[in-house]
């Protein structure tokens, strides 16, 4: 099977699992090479498997990891977990752009689209507690401040902080109640159309896996590799004598 007929497929397996057309599906796809797949690869590609000892080794020694492999494979999960999660947030802040067929107006403002002849603006946070006091309180300015320009031309405009995931209910915020805290089912459920969109969309992401692993599966393969030839014992396990005192790194001689 070609590329090209593994990217069909997957945008066949995403249309299907979204319950939207193949355009959509495709350009969801497509974020979340951009978005998701290429970052970490990225960031792959700069680390050494000498590097893995800079970390305190004995975050995974002591979790049990006694070979080679076990000690890289936790470390590269930790390393992509706290970087993915961000990635993951730009690209749900995509998907929801794509599905809505809405847009990005800027100063501060997620999400611009209408519906039966009002303007809803959109604040997005990935989770309830991943915003400041401060970012809470830029948002809310941000809303009202791109509000004011729409309204000063007499359309009626909607003000929303939606959760993408996490949140179970849509009420108006205490903080100001003009401005709706909705909840990420009804979020993203208003944006598609589809009543179960986040659960399919986290049905999706099974799929989407595959273009992590095509990326980034080179790249562990040499950071293992390296890893085994400065720590391991030749045996596949942990030496932990050059753990304790990594030997130093070899230097390539410019000719």
């Amino acid at each position: 099977m070609s590329a090209a007929d593994g990217t069909a497929d997957l945008i066949a397996a995403v249309a299907a699992e979204l319950g939207i057309d193949a355009g959509k599906a495709a350009e969801i796809v497509t974020a979340f090479e951009r978005h998701v797949a290429v970052p970490l690869q990225h960031n792959l590609q700069t680390l050494k498997g000498r590097d893995l000892a800079k970390r305190n080794p004995m975050i995974y020694t002591s979790r049990g990891a006694k070979t080679v492999r076990q000690w890289v494979d936790r470390y590269l999960e930790d390393r992509e977990t706290s970087a993915i999660e961000g990635h993951i947030g730009t690209w749900q802040e995509e998907v929801a752009r794509i599905v809505s067929e809405g847009f990005k107006p800027g100063s501060g403002v997620d999400l611009q689209l209408e519906r039966d002849g009002v303007i809803e603006l959109y604040a997005i946070q990935s989770a309830p507690n991943t915003k400041s006091a401060g970012g809470a309180k830029a948002d809310r300015a941000a809303l009202h401040a791109a509000a004011g320009s729409l309204r000063a031309s007499k359309r009626p405009v909607h003000l929303n902080v939606a959760v993408l995931t996490g949140r179970r209910t849509s009420t108006p915020m205490r903080s100001d109640p003009s401005i709706m805290h909705v909840g990420s089912d009804d979020f993203w459920e208003r944006v598609s159309g589809v009543p179960d969109f986040r659960a399919r969309l986290l049905r999706a992401t099974t799929h989407l896996s595959e273009l992590l692993r095509g990326r980034a599966q080179s790249e562990v393969d040499r950071i293992h590799a390296e890893a085994e030839a400065a720590f391991g014992d030749g045996q596949g396990n942990l030496d932990l004598a050059k753990l304790a005192y990594p030997p130093p790194a070899t230097r390539t001689r410019r000719s």
